[in-house]
């Protein structure tokens, strides 16, 4: 008799759940039962798969914590990611946010909310070499052993909250390797995000800013600081990007930002009411950063005669491409 396919849980975001159950029914269906005494696996990875693809399917992940085949008697522990009983905290924190008499904070810890995974979960799972044949006949391998298979928390009802889980997916890669693209290309995350939404698997503002295509040079670095800048402060910004081809294979090995234009939403709103039909003043002034780049200074004349900044932007030259670019 055929048993129903696995189904993940009710609750599961709706976008998310046919990665999930995809996922999950392309595991062998071993996998996906309770891990017993006795389990003999040929390597410590194909061990480690079979656990996290049942924790993958209970709502929870594992992690090793132990072990080495260099050892005299090699012994590898796996435990719930909740195992814990405290917070490492290894840049000793405060416990709790310190503030003074007139509420400024004074304590190394910022935040009062924070994510905390210790919980003493006691599920205990090692992996043993020793002998599965009978006694003497010099026959070893890799054989499992459950100590605590009990847990201290509930079960999450969407897997994907925990990154083991995310990364063994390969749509989830995909989704990085298109964000990596877009991270190399200046886009900003508020753009970016609709299209990644439509990968399947969004990135949230800090993992997006933090993905990079390639070692930047400490130059693209500070442009890269300058975009997350404009992305918080609620800028609006456009960038001109150039790119390196080689010659023989026509490939592109690199992209250069040659460009980038930025306006504050309340400057777009002066621009529309005081310049559309009127009058717009460019000028540019130069060595004013230790890049030398190019401060190109967009502005209009309000109703009480008085000037004000409309946009700004730092190119690499005064060419005529620049100017386009703004316009």
């Amino acid at each position: 008799m055929a048993t129903a396919p696995w189904t993940a849980h009710p609750h599961c975001p709706a976008h998310l759940r046919g990665e999930v159950e995809a996922h999950v029914r392309a595991l062998p269906p071993a996998f996906l039962n309770e891990p017993l005494s006795g389990e003999v696996f040929d390597n410590v990875e194909l061990c480690k798969e079979r656990l996290q693809g049942f924790a993958f399917a209970q709502g929870f992940a594992i992690t090793q914590q132990s072990g080495s085949m260099k050892q005299a008697r090699p012994r590898f522990d796996f435990q719930c990611i909740y195992h814990e009983n405290s917070t490492r905290n290894y840049r000793k924190l405060e416990k709790h946010v310190e503030r003074d008499e007139e509420d400024k904070i004074t304590s190394r810890r910022k935040q009062e909310a924070t994510t905390i995974n210790a919980r003493n979960c006691p599920y205990l799972i090692y992996l043993a070499f020793k002998q599965i044949g009978k006694r003497g006949s010099r026959e070893f391998g890799l054989v499992l052993g459950v100590k605590d298979s009990s847990y201290s928390h509930s079960m999450a009802v969407n897997p994907l909250v925990y990154a083991e889980h995310k990364k063994a997916l390969s749509g989830y890669q995909m989704t990085l390797d298109l964000g990596k693209s877009l991270r190399s290309a200046y886009i900003s995350y508020s753009a970016a995000r609709r299209v990644l939404e439509q990968a399947g698997f969004p990135l949230d503002c800090k993992g997006y800013y933090n993905l990079r295509y390639r070692a930047l040079s400490a130059e693209k670095d500070e442009f890269a600081g300058l975009v997350v800048a404009l992305e918080d402060a609620g800028f609006v910004f456009e960038c001109r990007m150039e790119e390196e081809i080689d010659q023989q294979s026509g490939e592109v090995v690199d992209t250069q930002l040659q460009q980038i234009w930025f306006a504050h939403p309340d400057q777009i709103r002066y621009a529309q009411r005081f310049i559309t039909g009127w009058t717009l003043f460019v000028d540019s002034t130069f060595n004013t950063n230790a890049r030398n780049l190019v401060l190109l200074v967009m502005a209009g004349i309000t109703n009480y005669n008085r000037t004000f900044v409309a946009a700004l932007s730092f190119a690499r030259s005064e060419s005529k491409m620049s100017f386009d670019f703004i316009f």
